[in-house]
């Protein structure tokens, strides 16, 4: 785990956590017991995960790849998964929670989780907020001095039994993302840029520059510390290089990145769409070159390569933090504000 030295005079996070010594398993009820969630559960939290979607029909799908990546680096989280021990689902895995730590310039502890539709309202929803804070705390206390730190939850637009079970709890609605589409049938014509402003593709040689990018984004706007080059690979299961860019400024000696944007191409998302989309999942455009046009660029760059490989329409997400100048682009390049999730938070 990171290390972080405690200011003079602060509560140490150790202390401010308030962890129970020790977080037993839920008890057993409705014909539910529960183990602690492996690597080897991938098969049967996949399907799992399948049969929530079918019922809630998100706007996505969770591949298996995607749940293997959730299941990876056990040293950074604990889950359980609960299994029907009666009746039909008799060896199934029908609930599951998730904590995980991230260190994003602060210190979070992410809650994710899940019921199967035939075992909802018969109170496993409560069971896993329950042990998901107090699991959430005693991680946060084993990581030493005096961090900002977070207990974290996403609420999807439709999930109200779990905002009143954050709510009860003492969450608070802390920042929302927003959810973007654009059809691809009417794409506008890219901006002029300058005699040594370029967008080129995604190389392996912009890796190592798009990631300082991002680091020097990340300490100017949010105070967080640099990445890793392992945390900067990750969640790249479904990256799409062909649709990814650069803005790359050759005025001087030697090439600078201006800006990047990365997409990934969900593929097992376009049977619940019922149209081929690709999505952006990170762009950064650094302050020197806000004005030249290089996020209009970029975003018209993917989508004029996603269309060209067949995709319909492009997604991408933007936090509450970003939308107001943000927005603007996104609007003028014709896309549209589809809904929000909202991201819940206890201070520790």
């Amino acid at each position: 785990m990171n290390d972080y030295a405690p200011p003079t005079g602060e509560i140490p996070l150790a202390v401010r956590a308030g962890a129970a010594e020790s977080v037993p398993m839920p008890d057993s009820h409705h014909g539910v017991v529960w183990e602690d969630l492996t690597e080897g559960h991938l098969y049967a939290l996949t399907s799992l995960l399948a049969r929530i979607e079918a019922q809630d029909n998100p706007a996505y799908r969770t591949s298996r790849d995607e749940v293997a990546e959730m299941l990876a680096d056990t040293a950074r989280w604990r889950g359980i998964a609960g299994f029907a021990t009666r009746g039909m689902a008799q060896g199934r895995m029908v609930a599951f929670a998730q904590v995980a730590l991230r260190f994003p310039g602060h210190v979070e502890c992410v809650c994710q989780g899940g019921v199967d539709p035939a075992f909802r309202r018969v109170g496993l929803g409560g069971t896993l907020v329950d042990w998901q804070e107090a699991t959430a705390r005693q991680m946060l206390a084993e990581i030493p001095g005096s961090p900002r730190a977070q207990i974290v939850a996403h609420v999807e637009a439709g999930q109200h039994d779990l905002e009143e079970q954050l709510k009860s709890r003492g969450f608070h609605w802390a920042r929302t993302y927003y959810e973007l589409r654009a059809d691809l049938a009417d794409i506008p014509e890219p901006p002029m840029l300058g005699r040594y402003l370029s967008i080129e593709p995604w190389a392996d040689e912009w890796e190592e520059p798009a990631r300082r990018a991002a680091n020097l984004l990340n300490e100017q706007e949010w105070g967080r510390p640099p990445i890793t080059e392992e945390q900067w690979l990750q969640g790249r299961t479904s990256f799409a290089p062909e649709w990814s860019f650069v803005a790359v400024d050759r005025q001087g000696d030697r090439p600078r990145i201006a800006g990047f944007l990365l997409a990934s191409r969900y593929e097992q998302d376009w049977a619940a769409l019922g149209w081929k989309e690709g999505y952006i999942d990170q762009m950064g455009v650094l302050e020197e070159w806000r004005l030249t046009h290089a996020v209009d660029a970029l975003i018209l760059a993917s989508m004029r390569a996603q269309a060209r490989d067949g995709m319909d329409r492009i997604g991408a997400g933007l936090g509450s933090a970003n939308r107001s100048g943000a927005l603007a682009v996104y609007d003028y390049l014709g896309f549209r504000t589809l809904g929000q999730t909202r991201l819940y938070a206890i201070e520790v």
